[in-house]
């Protein structure tokens, strides 16, 4: 298998199966007589309105979410969301304005760029939800590879200019939506062990970037991006050139890795590198505040602690504001640092005037016309606005939706979390990490607190990986140690040691038998105490066998207790069987796509927290794929179409014969799809 991937692939629509699912719902509308177009069909672009729906409280709007599959299919309204808010933001990471008002959202779950306009209305405009790809094109037709680095600006043309931070390009979007390549060659740099080491200039396709993030308007046009190697400088035209600067003598620190940028109005340059932030004016880099250890404090050039800026913008008289974790800040060119809004006295996200305020995780920040602070809140998710003064409100739009808030179906709120487990009654667990509890989501959308804080005398350290065995124990790892809780109690299992800390996951078999997935391997504690390194040693390393080529992204046992290990390192899946023998189960090694077919064609994409279950029939579900993966026992990749439309999944079980994911915020469910 030759190591130079084409990547990733993009596929055909596959709409067929959610008719299926259509018809074991009694809340389909739109229509019985719907059916799929021909394969290859193009997906409707974003000019095309959908007729709007009007579904009932509680109920998923599939054509207002703007999903085209579902809209196709005649199915408007479903009852798909057990517990939480589903938000269409799921992990937004980059913002632009444009002159008109319009607000541009990079979505790194979904892989799109949405639209919002100023009246609140939301839509696709470049991008197809949980596809990954390089594809220049119109709306849907045209693919990404963001990761969390990722960002975009709006130029002075009006069109926005994106940093394809892992297809390692800059991208250029109309505002009708066309998406072209304005510089930089296609390159799998996210993928381990590939891509281009450093970064060379050039015009168009000549250029080469090193993971492309930032990136800032210049006073004269021209867009400035940072990247892992420096600072780039990029014309309209698409013709890249280096940004060199010098130490300042004066100085006691000496920038070398720059991570965010913001121009102010005279041109001058502000970078944030740490927990410090610099002026390069006239070639020369000045350190202009920062630089202690600490928790955050206001206060004037190195007196001031600043702890993370997340993101830079200069409002008209040359003041910086910048993102600081879960505050607002500002800075002068004296180097004088004052907190805008927020407080890191933790609590709820909520509106306010100042300290009053608070934030969960704040991101890219932008100067509106009217010298508002516009922020986006990645943790809530929502649109902030901060004026001047330090007053927060949250746009109608992007209502927060996060939160640890026990309730029933919608009034219950739940945190970004993925590891997830459920037992043989359909309740899920979940490790929310943020309170260090495991909540339980039941049937009826119930959800409350299941053990942690010392409730059934459990105590977690951030819990992130949840196993039931078939007799309904329940394991949980966090940061400390693995227990087992059984009729109330909690029972110790493993307390880490320098030797036992790498744990990634677990998994447990019906004769409690639990495996423990480490960053290079596999080993199984059985129920009396005994550790055995299980051999997974894949075989598929790019320096041959025996090269620790292994790094589970996740493990999982099915019903007759065989071990599956997704491997994200070779981009596969393989099966341990209970003699120990291994084989390749799904997935082509080393092959990076969304391609669905037979054992040995299909390709895996391992973009996001990937999860295995496995249903009574033995088929398995896998989330981390972009869209759900179904693979069937003899290695058969398929992407089904469920009634529950295009969410992104982290977390996935299975239980009393419902298939249960995990998005940003929500627990969505759907039956089990017959085969």
């Amino acid at each position: 298998m030759p190591h130079d991937l084409p990547f990733p692939l993009s596929t055909a629509l596959r709409r067929s199966a959610a008719l299926l699912s259509c018809v074991l719902f009694t809340a389909c509308g739109g229509g019985s007589g719907a059916s799929s177009p021909a394969p290859g069909t193009p997906a409707p672009t974003p000019d095309v309105k959908p007729v709007a729906a009007k579904c009932g409280p509680g109920v998923t709007d599939y054509v207002a979410a703007g999903d085209a599959d579902m809209a196709a299919l005649g199915i408007t309204c479903m009852q798909s969301v057990r517990a939480g808010k589903e938000t269409v933001l799921q992990i937004p990471n980059g913002m632009a304005i444009d002159k008109a008002g319009n607000t541009y959202v990079l979505d790194r779950a979904k892989q799109v760029i949405f639209k919002l306009t100023p009246s609140g209305a939301m839509s696709v405009l470049a991008g197809s939800i949980a596809r990954y790809g390089s594809q220049d094109g119109i709306g849907g037709a045209a693919s990404f590879n963001f990761n969390h680095l990722s960002r975009l600006i709006v130029d002075r043309a009006g069109d926005l200019i994106v940093t394809d931070t892992c297809n390692n390009t800059l991208r250029k979007i109309t505002p009708a939506g066309v998406v072209s390549t304005l510089a930089g060659t296609v390159e799998a740099v996210c993928q381990s062990g590939t891509g281009r080491i450093g970064s060379g200039d050039g015009a168009g396709a000549q250029a080469f970037f090193d993971r492309p993030a930032e990136i800032a308007l210049d006073v004269n046009g021209d867009y400035l991006v940072l990247e892992y190697a420096g600072i780039r400088r990029v014309t309209p035209a698409g013709v890249v050139s280096r940004v060199t600067w010098t130490r300042n003598p004066a100085e006691q620190w000496e920038m070398r890795r720059p991570s965010r940028i913001a121009v102010s109005g005279d041109g001058t340059l502000y970078v944030s590198e740490f927990r410090r932030i610099y002026r390069i004016a006239g070639g020369v880099a000045t350190l202009v505040a920062g630089g202690k250890q600490g928790s955050a404090r206001d206060g004037v050039g190195t007196d001031a602690v600043i702890m993370a800026p997340r993101a830079m913008v200069a409002d008209a008289a040359g003041d910086i504001y910048f993102s600081d974790v879960d505050l607002l800040r500002k800075v002068t060119p004296g180097g004088v640092v004052t907190t805008v809004a927020g407080n890191r006295a933790g609590g709820a996200v909520r509106d306010g005037s100042g300290a009053d305020a608070r934030f969960s995780y704040l991101g890219p920040l932008l100067m509106a016309a009217s010298g508002n602070i516009v922020a986006l809140d990645s943790g809530a998710p929502s649109i902030r606005t901060v004026t001047p003064a330090g007053v927060v409100t949250t746009s109608a739009a992007t209502a927060v939706a996060s939160g640890s808030v026990d309730g029933k179906g919608t009034s219950a709120r739940l945190n970004r979390q993925d590891g997830t487990a459920a037992d043989a009654a359909g309740n899920l667990y979940i490790a929310d990490h943020a309170t260090n509890l495991v909540r339980m989501v039941s049937p009826d959308g119930t959800v409350s607190v299941f053990a942690g804080n010392g409730m059934k005398g459990a105590t977690f350290t951030q819990p992130y990986s949840i196993a039931i065995s078939p007799n309904g124990a329940v394991y949980v790892a966090d940061n400390d140690h693995i227990v087992r809780i059984e009729r109330g109690a909690t029972t110790i299992v493993q307390s880490y040691t320098p030797q036992t800390n790498d744990v990634l996951d677990i998994a447990v078999d019906a004769e409690e038998n639990l495996a423990i997935a480490g960053s290079a391997g596999v080993r199984q504690v059985s129920p009396s105490g005994k550790v055995t390194a299980l051999s997974v040693d894949v075989g598929y390393g790019r320096d041959g066998l025996d090269d620790r080529s292994l790094r589970p992204a996740s493990i999982a046992y099915d019903r007759p207790g065989n071990l599956y290990v997704a491997d994200a390192a070779s981009l596969a899946i393989y099966k341990l069987n209970k003699a120990g023998t291994l084989s390749r189960f799904a997935g082509s090694p080393f092959w990076m796509g969304d391609l669905d077919g037979p054992a040995g064609n299909a390709m895996l994409g391992f973009h996001g927290n990937t999860e295995m279950a496995f249903a009574p029939n033995g088929d398995m579900y896998l989330s981390g794929q972009g869209l759900l993966r179904k693979v069937k026992p003899d290695g058969t990749v398929s992407t089904p179409a469920l009634a529950w439309g295009k969410p992104v999944l982290g977390g996935i079980a299975i239980g009393s014969g419902m298939l249960i994911g995990v998005t940003s915020y929500a627990v969505v469910q759907a039956p089990l799809p017959a085969d």
